[in-house]
């Protein structure tokens, strides 16, 4: 691959993998999810197939509201995707692991670096 079509140059970094969409900061993503997750009744992490499906939907109704978006743009929905099967396999044998802050900010991290590689 070529420097013109490697989108994971440095100009790229999960802090600000999302800025081409509004979004400045991961830790807006990070919040948002978290708050809708909690919203929904989910306030400690467990490793199922269900939280895992509500972690991704928290993440992207996070991302639409942050943007005011009506639906993900293919390559964002590839990266939550992607996300959610790291951090299945990442907590698969952490059922303690601390939702707020290590569950969450590592789907961050991997849907960031996702759409870093996958962004326009």
């Amino acid at each position: 691959m070529d420097e013109s079509t490697d989108h994971t140059t440095d100009d790229c970094t999960t802090t600000g993998s999302f800025d081409d969409h509004g979004i400045d900061d991961g830790s807006e993503l990070i919040r948002r999810t978290h708050y809708r997750l909690v919203a929904d009744g989910w306030d400690t992490f467990e490793p199922t197939e269900r939280f895992l499906d509500r972690l991704a939907d928290a993440f992207t109704r996070a991302y639409l509201t942050a943007t005011s978006a009506y639906e993900l743009p293919p390559h964002v929905a590839a990266a939550i995707d992607d996300a959610r099967a790291c951090a299945e396999v990442e907590f698969a044998d952490e059922p303690d692991a601390d939702l707020r802050g290590t569950v969450i900010p590592a789907f961050y991290r991997h849907a960031a670096g996702f759409h870093c590689a996958y962004r326009d």
